[in-house]
């Protein structure tokens, strides 16, 4: 009996400290897809959720995607780096064809970081300008992922994709027959100011 209980023991405590390693911070987009429409501008948050104990202290990543589609703008930074006010060095640097490295490092202590900073927010936020229609894949690679002390952070990564889509066939047949009803008045107005 007692070889039994020590048994169903051991392999709870097993389970549990198995759950703690599962538990990883993931990088992603949001949202992960979306529809756009051609000569639309695109924004694409870039997130990393799921810290719990861990905190983010600098990273670094290249995010691709398909340059014949998508045209970067802009990248503005998040302020999850810098929770005290201290600031941060940071840079998002274009090298063409569908690259986009950002990068950013918080000049607060980790101690500040553990207090103040969420388990779940914002990066920076990607602007695009839409280019041709079709699907581009957002994926990411890790230059650098660093937590407390400067350690190396494990995070799962998720891509996302833009779609640029024509406009549905739905709303030009409604634009076409409002700009037919609007004609019709007018025409209908016209005509009986000419009657009285």
């Amino acid at each position: 009996m007692f070889k039994k209980q020590f048994f169903v023991c051991l392999i709870a405590v097993l389970g549990f400290l198995q759950l703690g390693t599962v538990s990883a911070a993931v990088v992603s987009f949001s949202p992960s897809s979306q529809n756009v429409a051609l000569g639309d501008s695109v924004s694409v948050d870039l997130r990393i959720s799921g810290l719990g104990d861990d905190i983010l202290s600098a990273f670094d990543l290249d995010i691709s995607f398909d340059a014949s589609i998508l045209d970067f703008q802009s990248f503005t930074f998040g302020t999850g780096l810098d929770t005290f006010g201290l600031g941060t060095l940071n840079d998002a640097a274009d090298f063409g064809g569908g690259l986009v490295n950002v990068f950013e490092l918080s000049f607060d202590l980790d101690a500040d970081l553990e207090f103040f900073q969420p388990n779940d927010f914002v990066l920076g936020t990607f602007n695009f300008d839409t280019l041709s229609y079709g699907t581009s894949a957002l994926d990411i690679s890790v230059i650098g992922l660093a937590g407390a002390l400067g350690l190396p952070l494990d995070a799962e990564l998720r891509s996302g994709s833009v779609s640029v889509v024509p406009v549905p066939a739905a709303i030009w047949l409604f634009g076409t027959g409002l700009i037919g009803l609007i004609g019709f008045s007018k025409r209908r107005k016209a005509t009986s100011k000419l009657v009285s």
